[in-house]
């Protein structure tokens, strides 16, 4: 190996620890911002799915009441008249693709929502949904949240981060 082979090995290993460096700091900040996404995705794919089949189609988040973990699933109306908490729970609408659960797969994030019912978020063939917010968090309130916002009038669905002073910046 020449000294200009080593000299450049030695630049590019320093470049990478300096990068992982910055990201091994905030690996919680990272699973919230992926657990929001992931989320992000499976509304998108509802909403697409309600369009597409011309029926009901959401995301459905189950907590389970002995471990408190919560899972993410994606749903279809099984009956035409709309998602419904119990009918998801008795099989009627349907749990549809692989769910995800918050606590296991992003260890650290915790998770709150405002204005949705039974936990649901729905989509319409008519261009409707829900209308609320999720909101993604860690223990530590320096690192924000992660908001998704939906605009129940229209499907929009908006990701935004929410820094600890209240501003918000699109994702």
């Amino acid at each position: 190996m020449t000294l200009t082979e080593v000299l450049v090995t030695i630049g590019i290993s320093s470049i990478v620890t300096l990068g992982g460096t910055g990201l091994a700091l905030h690996p919680r900040k990272m699973r919230m911002e992926a657990a929001a996404m992931r989320l992000f995705g499976m509304m998108s794919r509802s909403r697409s799915t309600a369009m597409a089949t011309g029926g009901y189609a959401g995301v459905f988040m189950e907590k389970n009441r002995e471990s408190g973990k919560t899972t993410f699933w994606r749903v279809v109306d099984g009956n035409s008249n709309g998602l419904r908490r119990r009918e998801i729970e008795n099989g009627i609408d349907k749990k549809i693709g692989k769910g995800f659960t918050l606590e296991k797969d992003y260890p650290g994030v915790r998770m709150r929502y405002s204005g949705l019912t039974g936990g649901i978020i729905s989509f319409s063939p008519a261009f409707k949904s829900s209308s609320g917010s999720v909101y993604f968090f860690t223990e530590d309130p320096a690192e924000g949240k992660i908001r998704i916002k939906l605009y129940g009038l229209s499907t929009l669905t908006h990701p935004v981060r929410v820094f600890p002073d209240g501003r918000e910046k699109p994702l």
